[in-house]
């Protein structure tokens, strides 16, 4: 037996060593080689894979990895690429929003190319500055420095139904159609009962053809600003002027529009029913017109190729100026602390050439065409690729429709004269704010004293302190990590050898307690390791990055109690999460009654009665993706089964998700619907109760109603105890509903504070801030839960007592 256990010892030693050799076998596959780590999205890797096969054979050394950031947005939630850096393991390239290379960039998360762009300008595949559109390359470069090679590009135009509008009367001598040139004939189209049609009187009026919606498509606030001659940004970068006159009436021309039609309300619940592909409203004629990017031709050609459409600049206030446009991009970075820079390099200008783009377009077009689509070549920030793109699949291609060639030379030609998002160290927060101020002043009701100069100064307030923070750092001596980390290890082992100490001289005598004790402090070791390496050091880090500035990209600075002293002065933000989560709390008492209902129900001795327990259980158990997505079906104002259901019955359903004074309720209405998980526990405690009590009381003539107060009840005590504690310490954390149906909107009506909190510490890199959050939350728990344990003395009655 002995020999068998060696043996089988032996064995699976083995087995493990082959097991590493093949894994840093298969790690290392083609040799010493380098291997290029490159992030993109799903849709540029299918497209670049033919193009890096041939880099490869023609580079033999080299092995190009291709992944994706695994994140919905690199900008808004760069989780993964943020750890990459932080981890000393960054990728060699990745494919950046151009709008935010610069906000990176000063947080010296990328390194500059000016070198590698001085060196090619003696090579004749080099990468020169004067090939690409200037805005483009602007929009990558900030103080001066060049941190991104800029790719595609987009920019935004005027998209029209020829038909609808010649319907409504918007046509010339020759009975074309006319597009509005101007503001006031934008509005004045929008609102035409023509273009723009209701259904339904009083409550039950409901927006089912819009004309116009200024932010449907991909116009925004930005867009408007700019025609009105608004920079948003001083020249110097240190103002912020997104509350400045031109934006206000930019901002207030938004809103008469969104009044016109009926409040932003009831235009949200219209867009809620939107969708795109072949049922995109500008395509089924809901939608007259819109304002969006070049990329739309494509859905067009491709969905509905006979539409009788047009495209214009979008008009602009004073038809007699220049018309422009906005446009966004991406761009190839090489983070900071990449491997291979110099290859990186080498392979970037490799993909920037006209040739690669040619033969990565003629890729995405055999792509389309196999899938019985038209291609439609998008732009390029490189002026000779779009120039070549539109040559070779729009003029010299007889095939295509010369209104979708019109179409694109539109955009074409304003790329020369298009705005770009500011380039700042606050891009992301001023793009955050503007939506913000956006969405407070299109929501506002009269008389609630919201203006569109009030909803931009309050934002304005918001992005200027933060500007202030980064422009004139207000900072205290840098934190020394490794420092806090041997200290704490330290007091570590002073603790073991002290609690040692402590052991060895309480258990001398009696040696059957001393071996259970040493069994016991066994089997608890790996928990208590566990919690003082993985648990205790986040903590305690958490804790000291609350009492500093920290972006977890440059070193943290001491602050001392600065972070909750603006949490509780200067955050208006952190009060409406704080108020938003404790509304959810109602959601507590509702699920507890769902569930103990749904328990009684189940208590029953019936046939099958497993299966039912099972069905009500399954609920808690969806994954939240998929709730969140069958529930914004449900609530869709205008084609939800919810809606439907209660107007059979006579009531006109409210907007749900797209108003603010019902997202909340709708959200807890969500989450009765996972009470399942719940009902497990009320069954145990039924369970656990005497019948021979239900028996007496039955036999003293109590009926169910009595023995469900005085018996049922007070036997339950202690699990009503347990779901409320539990119930209060989960809504405290609720995140998932924001993130995933919400994004805290309307009007911050769903940002609650655990959504708040991962904003900060994600997506504003507010590290420090975030851990003064945390520990504020953490306070509110700890007091509210030391408070419940302190009334449930009064009240939880347990059967030992």
């Amino acid at each position: 037996m002995g020999r068998l256990k060696r043996g089988l010892l032996w064995l699976g030693a083995l087995l493990a060593a082959a097991a590493i050799y093949f894994a840093l076998r298969g790690e290392n596959a083609g040799g010493p080689g380098i291997r290029l780590q490159y992030w993109t999205d799903p849709a540029s890797m299918r497209a670049s894979a033919e193009t890096f096969e041939n880099y490869e054979r023609e580079h033999p050394g080299v092995k190009i990895v291709v992944g994706q950031s695994a994140a919905r947005n690199l900008v808004e939630d760069p989780q993964r690429v943020l750890c990459s850096i932080v981890g000393g393991d960054p990728p060699d390239i990745i494919v950046f929003d151009r709008y935010a290379v610069g906000e990176w960039a000063a947080r010296n998360a990328f390194m500059p190319l000016d070198d590698f762009i001085a060196t090619d300008a003696g090579r004749t595949d080099g990468i020169k500055k004067d090939d690409y559109y200037a805005n483009c390359w602007d929009e990558a470069t900030y103080k001066s420095k060049v941190y991104g090679i800029p790719i595609g590009t987009d920019d935004r135009a005027l998209y029209y139904n020829k038909d609808m509008l010649i319907k409504a009367g918007y046509v010339n001598g020759k009975n074309e159609a006319v597009p509005p040139k101007n503001w006031k004939e934008l509005r004045e189209y929008a609102k035409n009962p023509k273009l723009s049609r209701w259904e339904g009187e009083g409550a039950k009026r409901k927006l089912t053809v819009a004309g116009f919606v200024p932010n449907y498509g991909n116009a925004w606030l930005y867009l408007y600003g700019w025609q009105n001659k608004a920079k948003f940004m001083s020249d110097d970068g240190k103002t912020c002027l997104l509350n400045d006159k031109p934006v206000v009436e930019a901002l207030q021309f938004m809103k008469d529009i969104y009044d016109d039609l009926g409040g932003a309300e009831q235009v949200y619940a219209f867009q809620s029913g939107l969708q795109g592909g072949e049922r995109d409203p500008f395509l089924t004629g809901k939608v007259a017109m819109k304002i969006d990017g070049n990329w739309t031709l494509g859905g067009i050609a491709a969905y509905k190729p006979d539409l009788n459409f047009g495209i214009a600049p979008a008009p602009m206030k004073d038809e007699n100026d220049h018309p422009i446009s906005w446009l966004g991009g991406w761009a190839w970075v090489i983070p900071k602390g990449a491997k291979h820079p110099q290859e990186a390099w080498d392979l970037i200008r490799r993909m920037a050439s006209v040739e690669t783009a040619l033969h990565m377009s003629e890729v995405a077009r055999r792509n389309e065409v196999s899938q019985g689509r038209p291609f439609i070549p998008g732009l390029n920030a490189n002026r000779k690729v779009t120039e070549a793109l539109f040559k070779k699949y729009m003029e010299d291609d007889p095939s295509v429709d010369p209104k979708f060639a019109a179409g694109l030379k539109v955009f074409i030609d304003l790329l020369p004269h298009s705005k770009y998002r500011p380039v700042t160290p606050v891009g992301q927060l001023l793009w955050n704010q503007h939506i913000q101020a956006f969405e407070n002043c299109i929501f506002a009701k009269p008389g609630d004293g919201t203006t569109a100069q009030s909803a931009l100064d309050a934002s304005t307030a918001v992005v200027q302190r933060e500007l202030d923070r980064i422009v004139v750092p207000n900072n205290g001596p840098e934190v020394s990590w490794p420092v806090i980390s041997a200290i704490y290890f330290s007091v570590l082992v002073l603790g073991v050898i002290a609690f040692a100490i402590w052991f060895f001289t309480r258990f001398t005598g009696n040696r059957q307690a001393r071996a259970e004790a040493y069994a016991g402090w066994i089997f608890a070791s790996p928990w208590m390791i566990g919690f003082v390496v993985f648990t205790g050091g986040p903590i305690l880090c958490s804790l000291i990055m609350a009492f500093c500035t920290y972006d977890a990209l440059a070193p943290s600075h001491f602050v001392g109690v600065r972070n909750f002293q603006e949490v509780f002065t200067q955050d208006p933000l952190f009060w409406k999460s704080l108020y938003n989560t404790v509304f959810m709390v109602l959601g507590v008492p509702l699920g507890m009654v769902v569930g103990l209902g749904v328990a009684m129900l189940l208590d029953a001795n019936i046939r099958h009665i497993a299966v039912y327990r099972t069905l009500f259980y399954l609920p808690s158990i969806v994954p939240g993706v998929a709730s969140a997505l069958l529930w914004m079906l449900i609530f869709n104002p205008n084609e939800g089964i919810l809606n439907w259901g209660l107007a059979k019955i006579g009531i006109a359903g409210p907007n749900w998700l797209q108003d603010p004074n019902w997202s909340k309720p709708a959200l807890i209405v969500q989450g009765l619907w996972g009470a399942g998980s719940g009902m497990i526990v009320w069954l145990a405690g039924l369970k656990a109760i005497p019948p021979d009590l239900y028996e007496a009381a039955a036999i003293d003539g109590a009926g169910p109603v009595r023995r469900f107060f005085h018996i049922t009840l007070p036997m339950l005590t202690p699990y009503i105890f347990f779901n409320l504690v539990m119930g209060l310490i989960g809504t405290f954390q609720i995140f998932g509903p924001a993130y995933l149906m919400t994004q805290g909107g309307p009007v911050n009506s769903t940002l609650f504070y655990a959504y708040y909190l991962f904003n900060q510490a994600f997506r504003f890199m507010h590290m420090g801030y975030a851990g003064a959050l945390a520990w504020v939350l953490f306070a509110i728990v700890f007091v509210l839960t030391l408070y419940q344990l302190r009334l449930s003395k009064r009240w939880v009655h347990y059967q030992g007592d």
